[in-house]
């Protein structure tokens, strides 16, 4: 289907269920589980180059239903979340995980192409990548 027969981004209320369906199942199930779970979900890769506005508009999305979230939804929950959004759509979005060794801090977010689309590539430099999980 091409980029102008896709349906809009979705939803904030579409946000809110993914976010909560997220910080749910990684609490119940773990991140890879929940990776290899939810990639059933996912649509075929597609080209993305005409998305952008979807993919801002999603990740803005997700971040405001975040800061009304009862409990914790941070960068894994928000990535997650946007990770399964996106591909649901047909975007090949990669979740990316990394750690800075000193002072120790973890950080989650989503590349497209190898460049975040949650994330100031400023905000990511100096973490070292973990290996991909399944999704």
């Amino acid at each position: 289907m091409s980029a102008a027969g896709r349906a809009p981004a979705p939803s904030y209320g579409a946000c809110a269920a993914t976010l909560a369906a997220t910080f749910i199942g990684l609490r119940l199930v773990g991140l890879g589980r929940w990776l290899r779970w939810s990639s059933r979900w996912t649509g075929k890769a597609e080209d993305s180059r005409q998305e952008h506005g979807a993919i801002n508009a999603t990740v803005r999305r997700v971040a405001v239903v975040a800061a009304f979230f009862p409990g914790r939804a941070l960068c894994l929950e928000q990535s997650a979340a946007i990770h399964l959004l996106l591909r649901r759509r047909g975007i090949p979005v990669t979740l990316r995980l990394a750690v800075k060794p000193y002072p120790f801090s973890a950080h989650a977010w989503v590349e497209l192409r190898g460049r975040p689309v949650n994330e100031l590539e400023e905000a990511v430099r100096g973490f070292v990548l973990l290996p991909e999980l399944g999704g």
